[in-house]
């Protein structure tokens, strides 16, 4: 039985540390998700767009933006990346067919719960790239994402 106690002290001692490496990162992924999507807020409504919803969640799913196109008269869900110049995987691509299917789910709930789902919408994609040596990042906007 000592043994057993000693691994209980051990990993109750390590327990701490543990917990907030975890609770750092998730905060600091949060700051970030935030921040990217206060870029892509600005971005959008420089570009006639109205936004309408943000961070909008139905079950495991959420949206980070929903806009309405006024140019188009198109209502807009907008999947926002962040990403470092440098990520193995750019913003873009990081929206994979797990992640389609879990914002398609989303985006229907969204539509049956504020709209027709006759409504005129469209999945877009806003990559932000940011580069440690830049002082702006790079700000992508890809339209009509195959995603319905």
């Amino acid at each position: 039985m000592g043994i057993w106690k000693q691994i209980v002290e051990t990993l109750s001692k390590q327990w701490g540390r543990i917990c907030s490496f975890f609770h750092t990162k998730s905060a600091r992924n949060i700051d970030l998700g935030k921040l990217g999507e206060d870029l892509a807020t600005n971005f959008l409504k420089r570009k006639g767009f109205k936004i309408l919803k943000r961070n909008w969640a139905y079950g495991r799913g959420e949206i980070d933006l929903v806009a309405f196109d006024k140019c188009h008269g198109t209502l807009v869900f907008v999947e926002v990346k962040l990403r470092s110049a440098d990520a193995f995987v750019p913003g873009y691509f990081a929206v994979n067919g797990k992640k389609k299917d879990i914002l398609r789910k989303t985006c229907k709930a969204y539509l049956r719960q504020f709209g027709s789902p006759n409504i005129c919408h469209r999945f877009d994609v806003v990559a932000i790239e940011v580069n440690q040596t830049e002082n702006f990042p790079r700000i992508s906007h890809y339209e009509n994402v195959k995603l319905f």
